[in-house]
C-alpha cells in the first residue's frame, strides 16, 4: 500500500512553476459555490461540492489554485466556466450514465417510459391469432378471388402488427427517441421482466 498521499492528484500547477497559487481568481473562473450555483442553472447536478476536483477532471474543465487567506483551512481551487458545446457534451454523458446523480434520475424515467409505452401497445399475439385465423380460412376457399382477399387481409394484418407492437428492441429504440437518451434492449427485458412478467406475450417475437 503507497504511504504517500498524492496532494496534486487533478495534475494542477505545482511550486516549481510560474503562477502556482493565483492571487485572486482569474478572469473566466468561479469559485466553488459559484461554479456549482452556474452547474445548476445549466441543469447539471453535483451531489457534493467535494465532487467537483473529480468531476472537472473528469470532464476536461481546467482548475487552478487560489492562495488562501491565513495559515488555516484548505487551498481553493477556481474552477473555468465551460463553453456551452462542452455544457451539451456533460449533459449527454451524464444523463447516459446510471451512476451519476443525473444519470439515476432519467434513468427513472426511462423505466416509467418503458412501461407507459408497452401499456399502451396492442398485443402482438392477438394479431397472430388473427393471422392463423385468416390462413385457416385461405386453406379452406376454394375460389381463387376469395383466397386472393383473404392473403391480402394477412398481409394488411401483418403490416399493421409491424407498425404498432413492439418488439424489446424496437422498444428501446423508441424509448431512446423518445427521450433523446440511449436505452437498450437488456434494460427493457429487466423491466419487463420484474414489472410485466405475465404480460410479454404483446411483444413481438422478432425484431
Amino acid at each position: 500500500m503507497n504511504k504517500f498521499r498524492d496532494h496534486n492528484p487533478y495534475k494542477l500547477k505545482t511550486k516549481h512553476d510560474e503562477g502556482y497559487l493565483y492571487k485572486e481568481i482569474p478572469t473566466g473562473y468561479l469559485d466553488s459555490e459559484e461554479f456549482i450555483n452556474y452547474l445548476k442553472k445549466k441543469k447539471i447536478l453535483i451531489e457534493r461540492s467535494d465532487n467537483l476536483g473529480r468531476f472537472c477532471n473528469n470532464n476536461n474543465i481546467q482548475m487552478v489554485k487560489i492562495k488562501r487567506e491565513g495559515k488555516f483551512g484548505s487551498t481553493p481551487y477556481a474552477y473555468k466556466i465551460p463553453s456551452e458545446s462542452k455544457i451539451e457534451e456533460i449533459i449527454l454523458v451524464l444523463n447516459n450514465n446510471n451512476n451519476s446523480l443525473m444519470g439515476r434520475k432519467i434513468l427513472k424515467k426511462k423505466k416509467e417510459k418503458i412501461l407507459e409505452i408497452f401499456d399502451s401497445a396492442p398485443s402482438a399475439r392477438d394479431y397472430d391469432k388473427k393471422i392463423e385465423e385468416a390462413k385457416e380460412k385461405y386453406k379452406k376457399q376454394k375460389k381463387l378471388k376469395e383466397k386472393i382477399m383473404i392473403r391480402e387481409q394477412i398481409d394488411e394484418i401483418k403490416t399493421e402488427k409491424w407498425d404498432k407492437c413492439y418488439s424489446k428492441t424496437s422498444l428501446a429504440e423508441k424509448v431512446s427517441d423518445d427521450m433523446g437518451v440511449s436505452c437498450n434492449r437488456k434494460l427493457v427485458a429487466k423491466v419487463l421482466d420484474e414489472k410485466r412478467s405475465s404480460q410479454q406475450y404483446k411483444l413481438m417475437k422478432k425484431g
